[in-house]
């Protein structure tokens, strides 16, 4: 099947959020769960406080996941770089982008706050609406080959314009590196949608299932998942 078809526009972020009507799905090891996954607990290896050497979530999620591994080409394989990630995680994820923004000349008030939240949630408490890493239904993951990781146009967690899913969509292509850019992410967007998936559009790596997110994004009366 060819993969390769045009990113949609994003749908807008909801201003309010489904309830949770937690169903108890439990929160797996991905590295126990199936060969076909490499796992690249990415925080841990970066040594961020907290950060375990797996990546967990919801075992409906990593149905999902495996169904959608199976659409890739014999050739690829996902590698997760994240799935739930506990308070103390995106407290120190939170802080450490902060201190990103704060050394680019932003300063405290509104535009640094905005930037922030764009690409990492605020590491709240509140059971209503908690950070979808929390609820084990988030993933960030990319696409591997023969000859590693493919060319996604940025790298994982380049908080910059380029990282946005459509970036690729929107602007005009100059070279080759591009174009395959855009391969790469069309097919990593349509095998993890085709399956149920949602996409957070200004990051090309992240997926929601099951949380306030996607439950948004598809309708849903309820979120399934709530913070673990």
């Amino acid at each position: 099947m060819d993969w390769n078809i045009p990113i949609p526009p994003a749908q807008k972020e909801a201003d309010i959020l489904p309830a949770i009507c937690e169903n108890n799905d439990p929160l797996i090891s991905l590295k126990q769960y199936a060969p076909q996954f490499e796992v690249y607990p990415a925080y841990h290896i970066q040594g961020l406080e907290g950060a375990t050497a797996d990546c967990l979530i919801r075992k409906a999620v990593a149905d999902k996941l495996l169904q959608a591994a199976k659409l890739l080409p014999p050739t690829l394989r996902f590698v997760v770089l994240d799935g739930y990630r506990p308070i103390r995680v995106q407290q120190a994820l939170y802080d450490r982008f902060k201190t990103q923004l704060l050394a680019q000349g932003f300063v405290e008030g509104e535009e640094l706050y905005t930037e922030l939240h764009r690409f990492v949630a605020r590491p709240t408490h509140d059971p209503a609406k908690p950070p979808r890493h929390l609820t084990g239904g988030a993933i960030d993951l990319t696409i591997a080959g023969p000859d590693g990781w493919v060319d996604m146009g940025t790298a994982f967690d380049d908080f910059s314009p380029r990282a946005c899913t459509r970036y690729f969509e929107s602007n005009e292509l100059t070279d080759e590196s591009d174009r395959q850019a855009q391969a790469n992410r069309r097919l990593l967007y349509a095998v993890m949608t085709s399956v149920g998936f949602t996409n957070y559009a200004d990051e090309w790596w992240h997926f929601d299932y099951g949380n306030q997110a996607w439950a948004a994004q598809t309708g849903q009366a309820c979120a399934m998942y709530g913070g673990v």
